[in-house]
Parts: structure tokens; C-alpha cells; sequence
């Protein structure tokens, strides 16, 4: 059929070249294909042309009626999305939208929205996918916004080979398809981790993500907003690298699920995290850090601004609760969420983020002599019943209990160099042991229960 061509472009064509058609079926041509899906997939033939036809009756949600394929994209390629769309001549004009998107997740998606007319208009379209590939990725139509009928015929998507994904170092670029004027910028991750965290005793710290101390139980960290997370090692030890495509991106950890467990923070006086950016952001571009409370679903947070700090270096961090927002002083005994993103009005912080050593603690540490003026020790261990505590020197004051999520589980008065902890009434796991002696000396015991 006679067409008229609008098309929309974003990069220079001199730079261009096109690679494999990923669409089956695009043409419609062949009507039993499973490859298309969705209420809005109806193939039906005009003339000797068949064609993809949808009729609206009813206006809502743009999903509401969707026509989609799974294809195979891949996380910073660009891809040329061409079809052609009309709709009847009673219905005049109509708008859908079309694009290129996740077939899961949270479904982020890159869309245009054309205006269709009663005339048949070839559209083009390019996308930089920018979301990940943590999720099938899709061709989509969405057209239930508007009533009236969508026809859509020869959809194709084709991968764009331009200076930025063509595996070498031309145009303006400062490295292998990265940076200069129209690359994404280059990848500069950290030469090496931030400091090491202080020792501190296991039942002060609450650790989200750290090496040097033992995680609180976790339900694992979930991504949002297209965030895709990925751990890296630096000489030896683990940090998050975390790239945002928009604003409001970002990870976080959980501390519910069936039965609730969940971070107990009142006796926490400090948040602690380490992070690194690369790039420039341009205002404003801040990284966001927010605690949610289960019990009343109050939020506390703490805002910091990149465009102030110098890029790619460590920036390690040590807040006291105080200073968080004006929601410091709400509870934080039932967190369920530690929540890192992205915020501001430029969509993201430009170029990958890293954070290390997310923990809180009471801003205690233990010396060398908590551990040597005194020699406690503590048999069997492994125990499926009972602990015996025992002490060389002096008498052991107080024995405090605590769980791995820093929940003080049993605490009792002892006067004695010897005392015995009933483990019959606790569940198999970790547990720690904060032992107290003569001159206010401390030491922490690691518990096992079978």
C-alpha cells in the first residue's frame, strides 16, 4: 500500500549503520505465529495486505489495551523501532503509544507517543536501552487511552551501530564507546575499596552490607526504577556498583516477609555508608538514603547532595541519627526497608554509583584490652541446650544475649567467675554474648545454638 513517511531521528545518520531484524512476524503475514501477544492481537486482512487491527471501545489506562513481542535486547545498544499505524476515518485522529520496554520487573519502559491519522504514516523511532538486562526486554503498543480503531502493520527493530557501540575509539569518544559529546560516559570505578570499619562489638553494629562485620538477616535486596546492581570486588573485598537510569532509582533492603523479622534500630545511635560517584551531576543530584518504620509507616531519611562533594573518591560517612531528617526522633525499632536511591530533577547521578560499609552501630568501639585483661571462654559451643561461661580472673558481672538482628534476647546479673545460659528456649542460629567483668571489661562471645 502507498504510505507517507514521518521520521523521527536522534543521532546523525552519517553515523549509522543497521544490523539482524529482531521482530517475527512484523508484517502480520503469518497469523497462526505465537509470537505476538496481548487482548489487543487481531490479525485481519484488507485487500491482499494483512494487517493488525484493534478497536477501543472504551478509554483507560494505556495498558488496557496492549499489543507486545518478546525480543532480545541488550542493556546500553540503541535500536530502531519502525511501523506503520492508521486508524479509520470516523475516528479522525487518535494517539498510542509505542516503544521499547521490560517484559517484567517493574515493566520500565522507553515510549514515544504518535498521533495517528486516517491516512497510513511509517514511524521511526530510536531508543538507548538504559534499564538493564535483568528482565526480557519487549516491542509494546499501547492504545487504550483513546477510543477508536489501530491499525499497526511492518513493525521492525533493528540494533543501531553507531561510534558509541562499535567497539572502537573514534569520534569524540575518551574511551572505547564511551565519553565525549554523545557516548555515555566512561566507567571509572573505584581502584580500590574505602577504609576499613573500626572493630566494634558484634552486638553494637547492625550491618546491612558489609565485609567487616556479620549481616543482619535479610529478605535480600530488591531494584527499582530500572536500577541495576552489581557486585564488584576490590581487592578482596565486596562493594555495590549501582547505575540509575531516572530519578528515584536505586535498591533496597528488606526485613520482612511471612513471619516478620525486622531490624531493630533504638539502640543504634549512627548510620554509617561509604560511597563513591563518578562524573558531574548537575544539580541536583543526590543520593538518598530512607529507613522505613513498620509499626506506624514513618519514614526517616538522609539527603546527600553530590554536586557539593568531588566525584570518584570515597566519601565514607558517619551520621548520627539527630541528624537525619525532621522524622529523626520517630521509632526504628520495626525497619523493614533500607532503602538507597537516586534524586533530583536531572533523573540520575551521572555515570555508576558504588556504596560499601551500609551498617549502623551505638558508636562504640572495643580496644585491644577488652579483649586481653581477661580471658573468658564459653564450652559447648555448638550447644542444643545450655552454654557454660567461665572466667580466669575475676567475677563476671552481666551476661547479655543478642540475636544476629541486635535484639537482646536474655540479660542477667551473674557475680561469679563461672554461669550457665539455659539455649533450650531459643532458635537454632547465631547468637552473641556480651560478657562484662571487673573495670567495666567487655568481651563478646559467638554462640551457636544446633
Amino acid at each position: 500500500m502507498k504510505k507517507i513517511t514521518l521520521l523521527i531521528l536522534f543521532f546523525v545518520a552519517s553515523l549509522i549503520g543497521y544490523s539482524q531484524e529482531l521482530v517475527t512476524n512484523g508484517d502480520f503475514e503469518s497469523a497462526t505465529t505465537g509470537a505476538w501477544f496481548g487482548n489487543a492481537f487481531n490479525i485481519v486482512t484488507q485487500g491482499s495486505n494483512n494487517l493488525n487491527q484493534a478497536n477501543v471501545t472504551s478509554a483507560g489506562a494505556p495498558f488496557d489495551v496492549n499489543l507486545s513481542q518478546v525480543i532480545d535486547l541488550q542493556d546500553g545498544l540503541t535500536y530502531e523501532l519502525n511501523f506503520d499505524a492508521f486508524t479509520d476515518t470516523n475516528t479522525g485522529t487518535r494517539t498510542i503509544i509505542a516503544g521499547l520496554g521490560q517484559n517484567g520487573g517493574d515493566f520500565t519502559s522507553l515510549t514515544e507517543q504518535p498521533t495517528l491519522t486516517s491516512t497510513p504514516q511509517t514511524f521511526t523511532f530510536q531508543f538507548t536501552v538504559n534499564y538493564g538486562d535483568n528482565v526480557d526486554d519487549r516491542v509494546l503498543f499501547d492504545m487504550g487511552a483513546e477510543t477508536g480503531f489501530v491499525f499497526i502493520d511492518d513493525v521492525s527493530v533493528i540494533e543501531v551501530t553507531t561510534t558509541c557501540n562499535n567497539g572502537v575509539q573514534d569520534g569524540d569518544e575518551t574511551g572505547v564507546d564511551c565519553g565525549g559529546s554523545i557516548c555515555p560516559p566512561c566507567v571509572n570505578p573505584p581502584s580500590g575499596p574505602p577504609t576499613t570499619p573500626p572493630a566494634r562489638d558484634p552486638s553494637s553494629v547492625l550491618s546491612v552490607y558489609s565485609d567487616a562485620y556479620t549481616q543482619a538477616p535479610t529478605d535480600g535486596f530488591q531494584t527499582f526504577g530500572g536500577a541495576v546492581v552489581t557486585e564488584i570486588d576490590l581487592s578482596g573485598n565486596g562493594i555495590q556498583q549501582v547505575t540509575t537510569p531516572v530519578t528515584g532509582s536505586g535498591l533496597q533492603y528488606q526485613y520482612f516477609g511471612v513471619t516478620p523479622q525486622f531490624l531493630d534500630l533504638s539502640a543504634m545511635t549512627n548510620m554509617h555508608i561509604d560511597f563513591y560517584f563518578e562524573g558531574n551531576p548537575s544539580a541536583p543530584g543526590t543520593i538518598l538514603i530512607v529507613i522505613a518504620q513498620y509499626s506506624d509507616g514513618t519514614n526517616i531519611q538522609e539527603n546527600f547532595d553530590v554536586t557539593a562533594l568531588a566525584p570518584n573518591t570515597w566519601h565514607e560517612n558517619d551520621i548520627p541519627f539527630a541528624d537525619f531528617d525532621a522524622n529523626s526522633g520517630n521509632p526504628r525499632d520495626e525497619i523493614q526497608q533500607v532503602i538507597v536511591q537516586v534524586a533530583g530533577a536531572d533523573g540520575s547521578i551521572t555515570g555508576p554509583f558504588y556504596i560499601d560499609n551500609l551498617y549502623f552501630h551505638d558508636n562504640t568501639t572495643i580496644g585491644t584490652e577488652d579483649f586481653t585483661s581477661n580471658n573468658f571462654s564459653t564450652y559447648p559451643n555448638p550447644t542444643s541446650d545450655s552454654w557454660t561461661i567461665t572466667s580466669q580472673n575475676e567475677n563476671i558481672k552481666t551476661v547479655e544475649i543478642f540475636n544476629t538482628l541486635g535484639r537482646l534476647v536474655k540479660s542477667f546479673a551473674v557475680n561469679d567467675q563461672y554461669t550457665q545460659i539455659n539455649a533450650s528456649d531459643l532458635s537454632s542460629g547465631i547468637y552473641f554474648a556480651k560478657v562484662s567483668g571487673g573495670n567495666n571489661q567487655v568481651k563478646t562471645l559467638k554462640l551457636i545454638k544446633k
